[in-house]
């Protein structure tokens, strides 16, 4: 059961002022290990120029953090949470609108300036797109995380949406 606004305690309500305004190390939902991973799954889909491997996948550990944090800035954390969830969630169409209006918002307020321009659209599509579809009913972040090398990430914007479909 869960509880309605009004009903809230002090406490409860504390604590969602506290996840508001967490502080910037708190302010990311993934994991250490789930961002590990990502990393080296977001390793396999670009290069960052002259750097060997190991360097790469640090570099690509903070950019996911950045995204993480973008995410968690923008993303209510009850919208957030459903990445979790394979019971709950939204529909295909929701996910292909979120996914769309997120990257672009992404894409206008991340700036990294040590990767191309190219394989930074390329992080920011591919982990909003990974965050977005195992929100998705039925899906959730494990699953999604699992099938990543499956994902296309689109070179272009104009089929951004399929990043959340089967």
């Amino acid at each position: 059961m869960t509880t309605k606004v009004a009903e809230l305690s002090t406490e409860e309500f504390m604590s969602l002022l506290d996840d508001f305004y967490a502080e910037p190390k708190k302010r990311n939902k993934m994991t250490e290990a789930e961002i590990k991973d990502l990393a080296i799954r977001l390793n396999e889909k670009i290069d960052v120029p002259f750097i060997n491997e190991t360097g790469e996948e640090k570099i690509l550990v903070k950019v996911i953090f950045k995204i993480d944090t973008f995410l968690y800035d923008h993303l209510p954390n009850e919208f957030y949470d459903l990445i979790r969830s394979s019971d709950q969630g939204i529909s295909k169409k929701e996910a292909k609108r979120l996914v769309r209006r997120l990257t672009r918002l992404a894409n206008d307020k991340i700036d990294i300036p040590y990767l191309p321009e190219v394989a930074e659209h390329i992080a920011i599509k591919f982990v909003i797109g990974i965050v977005v579809k195992a929100a998705r009913k039925q899906l959730n972040f494990n699953d999604v995380r699992a099938r990543s090398a499956e994902m296309a990430v689109p070179e272009s914007d104009e089929n951004i949406e399929d990043l959340v479909d089967d």
